[in-house]
């Protein structure tokens, strides 16, 4: 699936905690980590008078130094337990150089995590992890960060979660999910979700003489469509399962839901049993309204659980 990890660090505890998931994808793939540091140094203008290329330069190279000096450890730390390893250490601001070092290969896994800020119903992302996710075209497994200290993803992971809304876009995912699966030894549980009676209801009443004949709308009963929407689920569910034990030993399981709430509803059955989140930040859910990238953000800004994006 992947030509290599990609691992943004900052010299942080915190920035590490994505170091087990790299390794368990790039262990499981065969394929090398890269651990990745951004530096900076003085402005120009801030040096003064002189030899200001030559005091640049100097810096520059000090800078540089401390940066691979401050990944040194973890590589050797790796390299001991058998990966290929490789350091970038570039100049520039976090996000913009892991969005150029990533950029240069979108086969590349991004693992990064949160740096999250803990609240009382919530928390937000750091804005170096932010700007990566919504920037990158590459896939990225963003880990929350956890100032306790991380938990084994083998231990702590005991499925993979799959949210698919029937669209081609939202398949996608599939293959990733069926890969780090493999790589946890976990089964795969496949989320589809649909309007509840009260969304129907809803969109009916909407629905005004003035506004005249809504194209592809269905004026059936709500119970009419909620009994459609799972027969049709059950019918994708399964041929969606049955496409996926081709490849995948360790067992694939379905769950059809009628929820309004999308992100919500993937949250509480990810945390039913810790899982990974895997899905696309494209697609459409429901009754094509709500737009599944929409859905993605909300589940990463609001669960505690890491989450594997799929451009």
């Amino acid at each position: 699936m992947y030509s290599k990890v990609i691992v943004p660090l900052d010299g942080s505890d915190l920035s590490e905690q994505s170091l087990p998931y790299a390794e368990l994808v790039a262990k499981s793939l065969g394929v090398p980590i890269e651990l990745v540091q951004a530096y900076d140094i003085l402005p120009a203008g801030l040096l003064g008078a002189g030899n200001r290329q030559e005091v640049v330069s100097t810096l520059e190279e000090g800078s540089r130094a401390r940066a691979l000096v401050s990944m040194e450890s973890q590589r050797r730390r790796l390299e001991a337990d058998g990966y290929n390893v490789n350091l970038v250490a570039q100049r520039g601001a976090a996000a913009d150089v892991i969005v150029a070092v990533a950029g240069v290969d979108p086969t590349a896994l991004v693992v990064m995590s949160t740096h999250g800020r803990s609240g009382i119903s919530r928390w937000v992302m750091g804005s170096v992890t932010d700007k990566v996710l919504h920037t990158i075209p590459n896939p990225m497994l963003v880990v929350r960060a956890n100032v306790l200290g991380p938990a084994a993803p083998e231990a702590s992971l005991k499925s993979v979660v799959v949210p698919l809304d029937g669209s081609a876009l939202s398949e996608l995912a599939i293959p990733h999910a069926i890969s780090v699966a493999g790589a946890l030894s976990a089964g795969i549980s496949v989320l589809r979700i649909t309007p509840t009676a009260g969304h129907y209801r809803q969109q009916i009443n909407m629905v005004t003489p003035e506004m005249g004949t809504v194209p592809d709308f269905d004026m059936a009963e709500p119970d009419e469509l909620i009994a459609e929407d799972a027969q049709q689920a059950t019918e994708y569910l399964d041929d969606v399962r049955n496409r996926m034990r081709i490849d995948h030993a360790h067992g694939v399981a379905t769950d059809h839901q009628a929820n309004d709430n999308i992100a919500q509803t993937i949250i509480d059955r990810a945390n039913e049993q810790p899982s990974l989140v895997v899905m696309t930040t494209h697609g459409r859910s429901g009754m094509g309204r709500v737009v599944l990238g929409s859905v993605t953000d909300r589940v990463i800004r609001h669960s505690n659980l890491p989450v594997l994006v799929i451009r």
